[in-house]
């Protein structure tokens, strides 16, 4: 298994945690009704699993999961694998999400591999838009 983890700091960790967890909760409900803004391509929304507190949280997708943990001024982030091309997919999708839910005060998100060296791609960063 391949990880990858994030430590993002923020006065704000349970807040980012909880709106991604919501916001992945949700994919997939009300399509009928109003027109989704972006799609994770070749994703049911019944496969997405999400779990959390106020200070953890587990997304299950099929590439892969994602654990978040929240602690006082840092959102940590995990993602596990497979192979790299998902866990590069899950890296990114965690990264855009904070993208756009940081917004107004743009979150950093600079990932460092985990596990054997040369099981994951380098460090990837993601500026802050």
């Amino acid at each position: 298994m391949l990880t990858s983890e994030a430590h993002i700091t923020t006065d704000r960790p349970g807040r980012y945690l909880t709106q991604l967890c919501k916001h992945f909760a949700n994919k997939g409900r009300h399509l009928s009704r109003r027109p989704r803004t972006h799609t994770l391509p070749d994703l049911r929304p019944d496969q997405i699993q999400v779990e959390w507190t106020d200070t953890d949280g587990t997304l299950r997708l099929p590439w892969g999961q994602c654990t978040l943990q929240a602690v006082p001024g840092t959102l940590r982030v995990r993602v596990e694998a497979d192979d790299r091309e998902n866990l590069e997919r899950l890296r990114e999708l965690v990264s855009t999400h904070i993208g756009r839910f940081s917004r107004r005060d743009p979150l950093r998100v600079e990932w460092q591999q985990s596990g054997a060296p040369g099981d994951a791609p380098g460090d990837a960063t993601v500026p802050p838009r």
